[in-house]
């Protein structure tokens, strides 16, 4: 099950900015032309390790593009992109996923860590109209995010080539969060799936801990390796 699954995606895929070998991106490539979306990204992407192996869908630019694409669509409110970009299924699983069939395989999840290590607050959900409701409610909270690296994790999840994990790091902020929430830049980590067929997000799991005390650059140097002009919040970093 995708629920069980997920969780290695954090261990399959990961660089070290420490331990990676030097990168190799394309700089006029930054401003990406978000051709893989509806609208184009202005968040520069850089690649820095790619596998031509995957499908076209399913390499670092086009998923990073299609999170940046969410995440600006979480920062506006914008409603229709955010049920066009995130995707949550309310009928059967794919084929042999689950016994029942319809055993939740898509769905959004974001908590915070208090110091004691235990979970202060979740928000989780398999339902669309729940969904929509959670992003509108945190978008009058005046909640923003800001991505900061992306990496490729497990192709063909669900048996499905078109199918990939990703894990991310990011920045949180909102009027209602503690203000320990994240550590003063405000960090938080996750984990999603990505349909590199229909563009679409249909899983996404992120938290944030009260412990954190590190830079952006710092609490990301798990993920991905990035070039030393690398500026947190002006581009993303992508890899595989």
């Amino acid at each position: 099950m995708l629920l069980a699954a997920l969780p290695l995606l954090f261990i399959v895929g990961c660089g070290n900015e420490d331990s990676s070998p030097s990168p190799s991106y394309d700089s006029q490539a930054a401003q990406s032309s978000g051709s893989g979306g509806p609208a184009a990204i202005q968040t520069p992407v850089i690649v820095t390790s790619d596998d031509a192996a995957l499908p076209q869908g399913c390499r670092p630019r086009p998923v990073a593009e299609a999170v940046i694409r969410f995440v600006d669509a979480f920062n506006r409110g914008d409603k229709a992109m955010l049920s066009q970009i995130f995707f949550i299924s309310e009928g059967p699983s794919p084929p042999d996923f689950s016994p029942a069939g319809y055993y939740p395989w898509s769905w959004y999840s974001a908590s915070e860590i208090g110091m004691n290590g235990q979970v202060a607050h979740d928000f989780t959900t398999s339902n669309q109209v729940e969904l929509l409701r959670y992003f509108a409610k945190r978008h009058r909270q005046g909640e923003r995010m800001q991505l900061l690296k992306v990496s490729l994790t497990r192709p063909g999840l669900l048996d499905e080539e078109n199918n990939v994990g990703f894990v991310f790091s990011l920045t949180r902020e909102a009027q209602d969060l503690s203000t320990k929430t994240g550590g003063t830049a405000r960090i938080a980590y996750g984990k999603g799936a990505f349909n590199c067929r229909n563009g679409r997000i249909f899983a996404w799991s992120m938290s944030m801990r009260a412990s954190e005390d590190r830079t952006p650059r710092e609490a990301s140097a798990w993920l991905c390796q990035a070039p030393p002009e690398w500026r947190p919040g002006k581009a993303v970093v992508a890899c595989t």
